[in-house]
């Protein structure tokens, strides 16, 4: 039996002042789309959809829908049926089921579309009454290693990413590599009609590898050539831009005042209260206005930055900073799952920050050789020494080998930072005095500008959060994307004696040049 639509794709018309909504013979709502960028998104084809838009714009309501129309539009294998697989994915488990999920169960009731079994993951098989698709979904929260797992381990007809602006590049690339393989149905068994990608999202912070790959920032000075081309949009990729929800009024001069209208323009805006984003903007910061009203990348903060003084104007430099030769360069390494580097030089009493490193779900057996392998490839005349996490010493239950260990198994020995028990607050205030500090006239902190995470870590990003305990409140900095290069400046500042002056005493390191290692260098006869 085919399938009656629930979507119907019409042309595009201009939205009606009074909504009634229609259901089919068996009690299914059948949803209409009169909104130009609403509609493309939902005709797109394209392996790779995003689209962006302010909140309320119907953008997730529609990629849920997506997800019908294609399993409606697959071919019937040969037992007669309509058979895909999905994944609806989230940053974490809190947000997927009291977001992500209660939209999805607004768009498909389980008593029409099927229960959602709460295993590990979620699961609904939607086989609804009166047609012949089979179309099994599982919901996954991106905040455990082990989902990141049963991804890589599953075969998926597409998948749906919500919310894009919290999900890393990394998470993004595994993702897209798995539904570009087009593994189910299998081939034997006719293969999918259609197989990818979509995400909805709010408009991005500046550092977001979307708001660099759709131009709506600069490539980072610095970048090379490959990575540029690599973080260019692909054309046969598909990115959806909606209308803001507000228009700025501008003043006599041409410049905005600060005000603003309700955009005629704006999708969805018949589903929503009248002057719905007038009222919502009411107190509201304007970065916050910026990405979930006006559709522009801003940087948001949600907390109190752990270093409210600093200032990208003060301690970024103009350009990319090129190591100074003989000086050491020297590594501060984090471990664990989200592991982290900065490369850095103590130069004329200045800490000089000139490149990072970061991977999710990586561990140091990984992630030390891929530091070796940037040393060798990206500065093979320097020396080197490494500093880190104390905790890094700590053995783990897999091989009973520390990362340590790991990391010395080639070559590269850590030092641990010089912190009792690895306390959080004088490894902040290491950092803090290093900031407030003065040498020749110029601050003791200067940062590349290619040093993306971290520079925006410290404008706010890496930020308090309260959670209660038995004592009380108490209030430590949110673990998230970019805590672990925060955290590798306050080992790296220590080490290089930062925590010794700021209570007046001499740094007791060796901050000279010294051979700890290098790179080999490649020999061959020639001739």
């Amino acid at each position: 039996m085919t399938p009656r639509p629930a979507i119907d794709l019409r042309d595009v018309a201009p939205p009606t002042d009074q909504v009634a909504q229609k259901y089919d013979e068996h009690g299914r709502p059948i949803y209409t789309f009169d909104y130009p960028q609403l509609v493309r998104f939902m005709r797109s084809t394209a392996p790779v959809q995003v689209i962006q838009g302010p909140v309320g714009s119907g953008k997730s309501k529609a990629c849920n829908l997506k997800a019908w129309m294609i399993a409606a539009s697959q071919r019937p294998g040969a037992d007669g049926m309509r058979h895909t697989r999905g994944a609806v994915i989230r940053n974490t488990y809190g947000e997927l089921i009291s977001t992500t999920m209660r939209t999805w169960r607004d768009t498909f009731p389980e008593h029409l579309y099927g229960n959602i079994v709460m295993s590990k993951p979620a699961r609904q098989i939607m086989r609804p009454r009166g047609t012949d698709v089979d179309c099994e979904v599982d919901f996954i929260a991106m905040d455990k290693e082990d989902d990141v797992k049963k991804l890589m381990s599953s075969e998926y007809t597409w998948v749906y990413i919500n919310e894009l602006q919290f999900i890393p590049k990394s998470i993004f690339d595994e993702v897209q590599s798995r539904v570009e393989m087009g593994r189910y149905p299998a081939m034997k068994d006719g293969g999918p009609t259609w197989h990818g990608l979509w995400c909805d999202m709010n408009a991005p912070s500046d550092d977001h590898f979307i708001a660099v790959m759709t131009g709506q920032t600069e490539f980072p000075e610095g970048m090379s050539e490959y990575d540029r081309l690599a973080m260019t949009w692909p054309a046969e990729w598909d990115f959806i831009m909606q209308p803001p929800g507000l228009l700025d009024i501008m003043g006599p001069d041409g410049k905005p005042t600060g005000q603003y209208r309700m955009n005629p323009a704006a999708e969805n805006i018949k589903y929503l209260a009248k002057d719905a984003y007038l009222k919502m903007i009411r107190g509201k910061l304007l970065p916050f206005i910026k990405t979930r009203v006006l559709n522009q990348i801003a940087l948001v903060i949600d907390g109190d930055p752990v270093w409210p003084w600093f200032k990208r104007e003060t301690y970024v430099a103009g350009k990319a900073i090129e190591p100074v030769k003989g000086h050491d360069i020297w590594v501060a390494a984090d471990f664990g799952r989200k592991p982290a580097a900065l490369f850095g030089q103590f130069i004329n009493n200045r800490v000089i920050i000139i490149d990072e490193m970061q991977q999710f779900n990586m561990g140091a057996v990984t992630f030390a050789p891929m530091v070796k392998a940037k040393l060798s490839q990206k500065y093979p005349s320097f020396n080197f020494r490494v500093c880190g996490d104390p905790k890094g010493a700590d053995r783990t239950q897999n091989d009973d080998r520390s990362a340590y260990d790991v990391w010395a198994s080639i070559g590269m020995k850590v030092t641990p930072a010089p912190i009792k028990q690895n306390l959080l607050q004088p490894r902040i205030e290491a950092v803090e005095h290093l900031g407030a500090s003065m040498y020749d006239g110029k601050p003791r902190l200067m940062i590349s500008p290619t040093c993306r995470t971290l520079i925006v870590g410290m404008e706010g990003r890496y930020c308090y959060e309260k959670r209660a305990n038995s004592e009380g409140t108490r209030t430590e900095p949110k673990d998230n994307n970019y805590t672990h290069l925060c955290d590798c400046l306050q080992y790296l500042v220590l080490t290089m004696g930062e925590g010794r002056r700021m209570i007046g005493l001499t740094p007791t390191g060796d901050l000279r040049p010294a051979r700890v290692w290098r790179p080999k260098t490649m020999r061959r006869n020639v001739g």
